[in-house]
């Protein structure tokens, strides 16, 4: 059962300047479902529209950023909601918090430097319960925090005080404090070590199992994504070139894209040069026509050059925006033509 449904998503960064309009391709043309209690990763390349498509299906849509064309529809146990359609400041503050949730990539967009931990849980604790202090808001916040792993002395702390990876702990706890249905993490992990990133991971792996909430990732570690998520979307100029389950797309991926991705990875033992995609990703303002990867890719056709190719499932649950998957599913309907007959 699907949770959150985008359809045919556009949105673009639209600028003037001197009577001359400017546009961003950040994201053109999405679809794709995330099912319910499930963890969905995006990926890809910095500027590919990971953290854009995550603003417009947070609604977060300030220019110079404009939802052109599309939905993006949640759909809670009690009614169906089209987050774009919110014009209300007030509708969109009872649903960001209580239902939907955010954790940022950087704590400090979140933390106020020169206020105590405690006044931020006050906010959000405030706003969406009415309860802003006393006994009640006390058992409410220490239960939750100490659940995490977080001690409560840290409520009378400043941010300065605090380590990065401590101050990323107290954004997570934050954003699940009203455990709210639908969790965004954009690049959760950045800045922060090794042996701090591993417990950034296990923290969300414990929310997502006390809370059952549904949870995006998006970040450009794709180790990451191997130990979080349940299906994964790969993102390239703007559009998903594959989906799949996390599983299927690490051990057998279908497009040029996702294989030199995943190539690039350094093994355990491997001294060998890793080879990535050559050249660099295009420009959003003036992508290339056809397949947005043809001038990177080592299979490249005449096809690809003027075509846009869709994506399609070729394997059960795994999509893929290819001409040369294209060929394949149609071997495979072939077969099973033959076989039938």
């Amino acid at each position: 059962m699907s949770i959150l449904s985008v359809e045919n998503l556009k949105a673009h960064y639209v600028t003037e300047k001197r009577r001359k309009i400017t546009r961003v391709l950040a994201v053109d043309g999405v679809t794709f479902h995330i099912n319910k209690n499930e963890i969905y990763g995006i990926a890809g390349e910095s500027g590919c529209g990971k953290s854009t498509l995550l603003k417009a299906m947070s609604g977060l849509i300030k220019p110079p950023l404009q939802v052109l064309e599309g939905e993006v529809k949640y759909h809670f146990d009690d009614r169906e909601l089209d987050i774009l359609a919110l014009r209300g400041e007030k509708e969109r503050r009872e649903i960001r918090g209580a239902r939907i949730s955010h954790i940022p990539q950087g704590s400090m967009s979140v933390l106020n430097p020169v206020r105590r931990i405690r006044k931020s849980f006050e906010d959000i604790v405030g706003t969406h319960l009415g309860i802003r202090g006393g006994s009640e808001f006390e058992e409410l916040v220490k239960s939750h925090i100490e659940a995490l792993g977080l001690d409560w002395n840290v409520m009378h702390s400043f941010p300065h005080q605090l380590s990065g990876g401590m101050r990323q702990r107290i954004t997570i706890a934050l954003a699940t404090i009203l455990k709210p249905d639908v969790i965004f993490a954009d690049e959760p992990t950045t800045a922060l070590d090794v042996v701090v990133q591993r417990g950034v991971v296990q923290l969300i792996k414990k929310i997502k199992q006390e809370q059952q909430n549904t949870m995006v990732i998006v970040t450009h570690d794709l180790a990451i994504h191997a130990n979080l998520c349940d299906r994964l979307a790969i993102m390239y100029a703007g559009r998903i070139v594959e989906e799949a389950n996390v599983d299927d797309m690490f051990q057998t991926p279908k497009h040029p894209y996702t294989e030199m991705l995943l190539n690039s990875l350094p093994t355990l033992g491997d001294r060998s040069v890793r080879e990535s995609a050559p050249g660099a990703p295009p420009s959003l303002v003036n992508p290339p026509s056809g397949c947005r990867f043809h001038p990177r890719c080592p299979k490249v056709m005449e096809k690809c050059r003027l075509e846009v190719p869709e994506l399609i499932e070729v394997e059960s649950g795994h999509q893929v925006a290819c001409f040369l998957q294209e060929g394949r599913v149609y071997e495979q309907t072939r077969e099973l033509g033959a076989n039938y007959h």
